[in-house]
């Protein structure tokens, strides 16, 4: 018994050696770990002959499955086939006795290993699918948020009598948040706006790009802030997928009469807060991108210490378990009544992030608070 397991052993390692010789200079560059996986299925191969079970045909199948992940990592699947089927069944016939039954059982030791192999490229190809895909949404990801950066205001005007704050935190998937507030002396007047457009990545910043220039551009020559959005809307109508939902609540400022006058397009958080209380600006028309649709606009008289604020959903929206909510927004605004805009701004987006952690949606806030007629 004991010659017959030698004799056994000895065509094993004749057949280790022929594999490893029909490979040509590909041998030189065999990992030990791959060969240490042949010879793994080699000896299992052998057991299979002479004693075949579902047991050994799991193990063989254990073992191929390895050596296949490690071969498809750096080469393609005609060399997992050719040199690791092919070439291992013809060394193993080669080397041990062969009749009509081995033959048949390495009939079926091929086709376990092709099965296997199959498998493990099927795998190896969702990998690499998954992992270009992974790359792409990283670039288009990168891309979104440098179109977003790019959209907000490089400077905010300084406006006697008025201070502004605006902040934005992108989430990972960068979504289509925006504000801004630009002053035209001309007309004495600061256009304020902040836009939440449902969707992300690349797409939704590019409608982005799209609210600014549109709106922007609708200013001029426009008798009100309700006909700048009722124009902006006609084009959202033509432009925006249906899917695709754009809240924006849009303020003209006029600082020496003291008054704003608020279009909000089915935006819900925003509010004016006047001492202790605060006062919700309600929508005055629905989401743009809906035909044919009137908008109306609030006109509201400021007096000092007036904080206005815009903000996203994803501020009062924020957290898993429980809501951030515009109560707490309110909270922090009335509490820090007597700071800057900016103070308020920053006090409102440090609160979120401690209560709900990495944003899910975008986090924008834009702050107007009226000062004294001095100051």
């Amino acid at each position: 018994m004991a010659d017959t397991y030698e004799t056994l052993t000895y065509r094993q390692k004749q057949a280790l050696h022929f594999w490893k010789a029909s490979l040509g200079d590909a041998a030189l560059s065999l990992h030990p770990e791959a060969e240490n996986l042949v010879w793994d299925i080699l000896v299992l191969c052998t057991e299979s002959i002479l004693s075949p079970s579902p047991e050994i045909d799991e193990e063989i199948a254990g073992a191929a499955r390895e050596l296949a992940d490690f071969v498809l990592d750096t080469a393609d699947v005609d060399t997992l086939y050719t040199a690791f089927r092919d070439r291992l069944v013809e060394a193993v016939m080669k080397h041990l006795p062969m009749n009509t039954e081995t033959a048949v059982r390495m009939v079926h030791f091929s086709n376990l290993l092709s099965d296997v192999y199959r498998e493990a490229y099927s795998a190896s190809l969702q990998r690499r699918i998954a992992h270009q895909r992974s790359i792409r949404l990283s670039e288009e990801l990168q891309m979104a948020k440098r179109i977003q950066e790019r959209l907000l205001p490089k400077k905010i005007p300084k406006i006697p009598g008025f201070q502004f704050a605006g902040r934005l935190i992108p989430a990972r998937e960068v979504g289509g948040d925006y504000w801004s507030v630009k002053y035209y002396p001309d007309d004495d007047i600061v256009t304020t706006k902040l836009a939440d457009i449902s969707g992300h990545g690349i797409a939704a910043a590019t409608l982005v790009a799209a609210v600014k220039f549109v709106s922007g551009g609708y200013y001029r020559g426009a008798k009100s802030a309700s006909e700048v959005i009722e124009r902006t809307n006609r084009v959202m109508v033509m432009e925006t997928p249906v899917e695709i939902l754009v809240t924006m609540v849009y303020g003209w400022l006029h600082p020496k009469k003291r008054i704003i006058d608020v279009v909000n397009a089915g935006h819900e958080p925003a509010f004016i807060c006047k001492n202790n209380s605060c006062l919700d600006i309600r929508p005055t028309g629905p989401v743009l991108g809906i035909e044919e649709t009137k908008y109306g606009e609030i006109r509201l008289e400021l007096d000092p210490g007036d904080i206005i604020v815009f903000c996203s959903d994803g501020v009062t929206e924020a957290g898993i378990t429980e809501q951030f909510g515009l109560g707490r927004v309110k909270e922090i605004v009335v509490g820090s009544r007597k700071e800057s805009a900016d103070h308020i701004a920053d006090k409102v987006i440090q609160a979120v992030t401690e209560f709900a952690g990495q944003p899910h949606d975008d986090i924008s806030i834009l702050v107007i608070k009226t000062l004294d007629e001095a100051a």
